[in-house]
């Protein structure tokens, strides 16, 4: 097992080249996870030397395949026990993702899918633990316009978390509503990607507008 540091950096640059990039700066990545450059240039050093990162232009880096493999592995877990902890648990989806960084490492991929297939058969609860949010600084994402960008604030509905999960789609993600087609599916951009989204899954998915 990798020491949880080298995940963090592996789904750091996972996370920085998903929004359109192929390579990640060191200075990049250091901001991303708040430590030194100094700190991060060694840290991926030593992942270059075990074959989770390849140099790029400049000291840019870039995942290799293995490198892409573990890293795409640690976002899923940090993905499923966010949505588990702000779905099933009620907590504030800011306080999910700090939790989920912390136990995304010691958890095991066989946890992770009963974990994922639970959710796909379990009904949300109806209230949330956290910052209170009022009623109406939430909406569907059916209803959004075109243009908007707004923060997805809890799925409802049995049997849709899976799909959203490995679409990128969970609480506290961004979205911005790209098109919104005839048949009333919403295509929406989410790390970089467009994604057609069915009316009926648009509809199990409340969001609340970004802050300022």
């Amino acid at each position: 097992m990798l020491p949880s540091t080298f995940e963090d950096y592996l789904e750091a640059i996972l996370t920085i080249t998903e929004n359109g990039g192929q390579s990640a700066m060191s200075q990049e990545i250091a901001a991303a996870l708040g430590t030194g450059r100094e700190t991060a240039e060694t840290t991926i050093a030593a992942l270059v030397e075990e074959g989770y990162l390849e140099r790029a232009t400049g000291d840019a880096v870039r995942l290799t395949e293995k490198g892409s493999s573990v890293a795409s592995r640690v976002a899923r877990k940090h993905r499923v026990l966010q949505c588990f902890l702000t779905e099933m648990l009620g907590v504030d989806a800011d306080a999910a993702s700090k939790e989920a960084c912390t136990l995304e490492h010691g958890i095991s991929d066989e946890t992770i899918e009963r974990l994922s297939s639970y959710m796909d058969g379990a009904q949300s609860p109806p209230g949330r633990m956290g910052r209170g949010r009022g009623r109406d600084a939430s909406t569907l994402l059916l209803d959004c316009k075109e243009g908007d960008t707004v923060r997805v604030a809890m799925m409802r509905g049995p049997r849709r978390h899976r799909r959203l999960l490995d679409l990128g789609i969970f609480p506290g993600e961004t979205v911005q509503i790209r098109r919104k087609l005839p048949n009333k599916s919403v295509v929406v951009r989410v790390k970089g990607c467009d994604i057609a989204i069915s009316p009926e899954i648009a509809a199990s998915i409340i969001v609340e507008s970004c802050p300022p």
